[in-house]
Protein backbone atom coordinates (compact mmCIF):
# COMPACT_ATOMS: atom_id res chain seq x y z
CA UNK A 1 0.00 0.00 0.00
CA UNK A 2 1.06 3.23 -1.05
CA UNK A 3 2.65 5.41 1.80
CA UNK A 4 0.66 8.53 2.94
CA UNK A 5 2.07 11.84 2.54
CA UNK A 6 2.53 12.75 5.75
CA UNK A 7 4.41 9.45 6.29
CA UNK A 8 6.52 9.80 2.91
CA UNK A 9 7.47 13.91 4.35
CA UNK A 10 8.61 11.98 8.15
CA UNK A 11 10.70 10.25 6.53
CA UNK A 12 12.93 12.74 4.14
CA UNK A 13 15.13 15.35 6.16
CA UNK A 14 17.37 16.14 3.45
CA UNK A 15 16.50 18.31 0.26
CA UNK A 16 17.92 16.50 -3.21
CA UNK A 17 19.84 18.63 -5.38
CA UNK A 18 20.75 18.28 -8.87
CA UNK A 19 23.51 20.40 -8.51
CA UNK A 20 24.90 22.64 -5.60
CA UNK A 21 22.88 25.54 -4.92
CA UNK A 22 25.60 28.37 -5.15
CA UNK A 23 23.03 30.83 -3.24
CA UNK A 24 24.88 32.07 0.12
CA UNK A 25 25.71 34.87 -1.29
CA UNK A 26 22.37 35.84 -1.88
CA UNK A 27 20.86 34.68 1.07
CA UNK A 28 23.20 36.46 3.50
CA UNK A 29 22.45 39.42 1.02
CA UNK A 30 18.66 38.75 2.29
CA UNK A 31 19.80 39.11 6.16
CA UNK A 32 20.96 43.21 4.81
CA UNK A 33 17.46 44.23 3.02
CA UNK A 34 14.65 46.09 4.46
CA UNK A 35 12.26 46.98 2.20
CA UNK A 36 9.82 44.99 0.23
CA UNK A 37 11.09 45.64 -2.85
CA UNK A 38 14.68 44.84 -1.55
CA UNK A 39 13.64 41.98 -0.10
CA UNK A 40 11.16 40.61 -2.91
CA UNK A 41 13.92 40.89 -5.72
CA UNK A 42 17.07 39.07 -3.60
CA UNK A 43 14.22 36.33 -2.40
CA UNK A 44 13.30 35.87 -5.81
CA UNK A 45 17.13 35.81 -6.31
CA UNK A 46 17.10 32.34 -4.05
CA UNK A 47 14.34 31.19 -4.98
CA UNK A 48 15.73 30.79 -8.92
CA UNK A 49 18.93 29.63 -7.97
CA UNK A 50 16.94 26.44 -5.75
CA UNK A 51 14.31 25.75 -8.10
CA UNK A 52 17.14 25.36 -10.68
CA UNK A 53 19.72 23.49 -8.68
CA UNK A 54 16.70 21.41 -7.43
CA UNK A 55 15.41 21.03 -10.64
CA UNK A 56 12.20 22.15 -9.98
CA UNK A 57 9.47 24.58 -12.05
CA UNK A 58 9.77 28.22 -11.55
CA UNK A 59 8.27 29.56 -8.08
CA UNK A 60 7.33 33.48 -7.94
CA UNK A 61 7.69 35.53 -4.67
CA UNK A 62 5.66 38.25 -4.03
CA UNK A 63 6.62 40.29 -0.67
CA UNK A 64 3.47 42.35 0.86
CA UNK A 65 4.47 45.69 2.38
CA UNK A 66 1.44 45.30 4.91
CA UNK A 67 0.62 43.51 8.14
CA UNK A 68 0.69 40.22 8.81
CA UNK A 69 -3.20 38.89 8.33
CA UNK A 70 -3.91 38.20 11.85
CA UNK A 71 -6.68 37.59 13.85
CA UNK A 72 -7.05 38.52 18.12
CA UNK A 73 -9.66 37.68 20.81
CA UNK A 74 -10.25 39.71 23.89
CA UNK A 75 -7.97 42.31 22.30
CA UNK A 76 -4.95 39.77 22.24
CA UNK A 77 -3.42 38.16 19.43
CA UNK A 78 -4.50 34.76 18.51
CA UNK A 79 -2.65 33.78 15.02
CA UNK A 80 -1.31 35.63 12.82
CA UNK A 81 0.66 34.54 9.02
CA UNK A 82 4.28 35.08 8.31
CA UNK A 83 3.42 33.91 4.55
CA UNK A 84 2.15 31.65 2.41
CA UNK A 85 2.85 28.97 -0.25
CA UNK A 86 0.15 28.44 -3.40
CA UNK A 87 -0.06 25.71 -5.78
CA UNK A 88 -1.84 25.29 -8.90
CA UNK A 89 -1.34 21.68 -9.60
CA UNK A 90 -3.50 21.40 -12.53
CA UNK A 91 -0.80 23.50 -14.57
CA UNK A 92 1.57 22.78 -16.75
CA UNK A 93 3.75 22.79 -15.61
CA UNK A 94 2.59 23.42 -11.88
CA UNK A 95 2.86 26.95 -10.71
CA UNK A 96 4.21 27.82 -7.03
CA UNK A 97 4.02 31.07 -5.79
CA UNK A 98 4.95 32.62 -2.10
CA UNK A 99 3.64 35.40 -0.39
CA UNK A 100 5.57 36.70 2.69
CA UNK A 101 4.24 39.87 4.61
CA UNK A 102 7.36 42.65 5.38
CA UNK A 103 5.40 44.23 8.51
CA UNK A 104 4.41 42.84 11.64
CA UNK A 105 0.84 42.23 12.86
CA UNK A 106 -0.04 44.53 15.64
CA UNK A 107 2.62 47.12 16.02
CA UNK A 108 3.28 46.50 12.09
CA UNK A 109 7.46 46.58 12.46
CA UNK A 110 9.34 45.51 9.87
CA UNK A 111 9.42 41.67 10.44
CA UNK A 112 12.96 40.90 11.33
CA UNK A 113 15.73 39.84 8.67
CA UNK A 114 16.04 36.28 10.24
CA UNK A 115 12.41 36.10 10.45
CA UNK A 116 12.13 36.54 6.82
CA UNK A 117 14.72 34.47 5.46
CA UNK A 118 13.48 31.52 7.49
CA UNK A 119 10.05 32.20 6.46
CA UNK A 120 11.25 32.17 2.89
CA UNK A 121 13.08 28.90 3.23
CA UNK A 122 9.85 27.60 5.10
CA UNK A 123 7.83 28.19 2.21
CA UNK A 124 10.48 27.04 -0.34
CA UNK A 125 10.19 23.70 1.17
CA UNK A 126 6.58 23.59 0.27
CA UNK A 127 7.26 23.88 -3.30
CA UNK A 128 9.93 21.07 -2.81
CA UNK A 129 7.16 18.96 -1.07
CA UNK A 130 5.15 19.47 -4.09
CA UNK A 131 7.18 19.76 -7.10
CA UNK A 132 10.11 17.89 -6.14
CA UNK A 133 8.74 15.05 -3.81
CA UNK A 134 5.39 14.63 -5.58
CA UNK A 135 3.48 14.79 -2.54
CA UNK A 136 -0.36 15.64 -2.74
CA UNK A 137 -0.59 17.94 0.32
CA UNK A 138 2.88 19.53 2.39
CA UNK A 139 1.99 18.57 6.17
CA UNK A 140 4.30 20.37 8.90
CA UNK A 141 6.00 16.76 10.00
CA UNK A 142 8.99 16.47 11.60
CA UNK A 143 10.97 15.40 8.29
CA UNK A 144 9.41 19.25 7.10
CA UNK A 145 11.16 21.01 9.50
CA UNK A 146 14.56 18.54 8.85
CA UNK A 147 14.25 20.05 5.56
CA UNK A 148 14.19 23.41 7.13
CA UNK A 149 17.44 23.26 8.74
CA UNK A 150 19.40 20.79 6.07
CA UNK A 151 17.96 24.01 3.62
CA UNK A 152 19.84 26.56 5.99
CA UNK A 153 22.18 24.66 6.64
CA UNK A 154 23.25 24.00 2.74
CA UNK A 155 23.10 27.55 2.51
CA UNK A 156 25.13 28.86 5.35
CA UNK A 157 22.50 30.20 6.81
CA UNK A 158 22.02 27.57 9.85
CA UNK A 159 21.05 29.98 12.22
CA UNK A 160 17.76 31.28 10.91
CA UNK A 161 16.58 27.45 11.04
CA UNK A 162 13.71 26.70 13.58
CA UNK A 163 15.02 24.04 15.99
CA UNK A 164 14.78 20.81 15.82
CA UNK A 165 10.90 19.20 16.75
CA UNK A 166 8.18 16.47 17.36
CA UNK A 167 5.16 17.07 15.28
CA UNK A 168 2.45 15.08 16.29
CA UNK A 169 -0.65 16.43 14.42
CA UNK A 170 -1.39 15.04 10.87
CA UNK A 171 -3.20 18.42 10.31
CA UNK A 172 -2.44 20.44 6.75
CA UNK A 173 -1.05 23.45 7.91
CA UNK A 174 -2.44 27.05 7.46
CA UNK A 175 0.27 28.28 5.45
CA UNK A 176 -0.66 26.51 2.05
CA UNK A 177 -3.39 26.52 -0.67
CA UNK A 178 -4.14 24.82 -3.35
CA UNK A 179 -5.76 26.75 -6.45
CA UNK A 180 -9.46 25.43 -7.13
CA UNK A 181 -10.17 27.89 -9.86
CA UNK A 182 -10.56 24.92 -11.51
CA UNK A 183 -11.31 20.75 -11.27
CA UNK A 184 -8.21 18.52 -10.54
CA UNK A 185 -7.00 16.42 -14.06
CA UNK A 186 -10.25 13.74 -14.44
CA UNK A 187 -13.14 15.84 -13.52
CA UNK A 188 -12.99 15.22 -9.87
CA UNK A 189 -13.82 18.34 -7.28
CA UNK A 190 -10.82 18.96 -5.15
CA UNK A 191 -11.38 17.12 -1.59
CA UNK A 192 -12.62 18.27 1.54
CA UNK A 193 -8.81 19.30 3.23
CA UNK A 194 -7.81 21.49 0.54
CA UNK A 195 -11.65 23.39 0.42
CA UNK A 196 -11.35 23.95 4.54
CA UNK A 197 -7.77 25.17 3.92
CA UNK A 198 -9.16 27.77 1.39
CA UNK A 199 -11.95 28.52 3.57
CA UNK A 200 -10.18 28.94 7.03
CA UNK A 201 -7.65 31.22 4.80
CA UNK A 202 -9.82 33.57 2.99
CA UNK A 203 -13.24 33.05 4.51
CA UNK A 204 -15.09 31.16 1.72
CA UNK A 205 -13.71 29.23 -0.84
CA UNK A 206 -12.33 29.58 -4.36
CA UNK A 207 -10.89 32.85 -3.87
CA UNK A 208 -7.68 33.73 -4.76
CA UNK A 209 -4.69 35.40 -2.89
CA UNK A 210 -4.31 39.15 -3.60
Amino acid sequence: MPRSAYERSKGVEQVTWREFPLGKGIALSILEETTAAGRQARGQALLDVLDEAAGLPACKLTVADRPQRHRTRGGKLELKTYGYYRIALEATPQRGSIRIYNLTAIRQQLLAPKVFLETLLHEWVHHYDFTGLQLDRSPHTSGFFARIRDLAETLGVGFVAPPKREVSSSAAPDDVTVATDRLRPGGVPPPKWIRDQVLALFGRSGRSPG
